[in-house]
């Protein structure tokens, strides 16, 4: 059933982007803070302001490759006008693969990949805002 339904959620932009995949293999990171890649994004999110940090803690069992989530994702910002983004990979111990977002030091909740291309649009839009309220 989880399989079914990644297939279509984030499936369909996969296809689209296998001939053009981006590499995530400079983009895995390693330090003693666990979970490793919250704190880097948190960390990178805070000196890029209008910025996402993009956490990706790779599952055992994720479905698909760590470099179908980078590409499709980065197309997804740019399809919203959002390409200041960085990404930082960990392999997890978890089966599913868990993504979160980084604005300003702060950390969205954690996503699945069957809902997280949903939220690209909202976080692009919170990363964007320039009011000094939200600084």
């Amino acid at each position: 059933m989880f399989l079914g339904v990644l297939c279509v959620s984030f499936g369909g932009g996969v296809g689209y982007a296998q001939d053009a995949l981006l590499s995530a293999k400079n983009d895995y990171i390693a330090c003693r803070k666990q979970p490793c890649v919250d704190v880097a994004g948190s960390e990178w999110s805070e000196k890029h302001p209008n910025g996402v940090g993009i956490s990706v803690a790779m599952g055992t069992q994720p479905g698909i490759t760590d470099d179908q989530i980078k590409t499709v994702l980065t197309r997804d910002f740019k399809k919203v006008g959002m390409t200041n983004i960085k990404f930082f990979f960990e392999q997890n111990d978890a089966p599913a693969t868990g993504i979160s977002f980084h604005i300003r030091g702060g950390t969205t909740e954690l996503f699945l990949i069957d809902n997280v291309r949903e939220q690209v649009a909202v976080i692009a839009k919170r990363a964007a805002n320039t009011n000094p309220l939200f600084q």
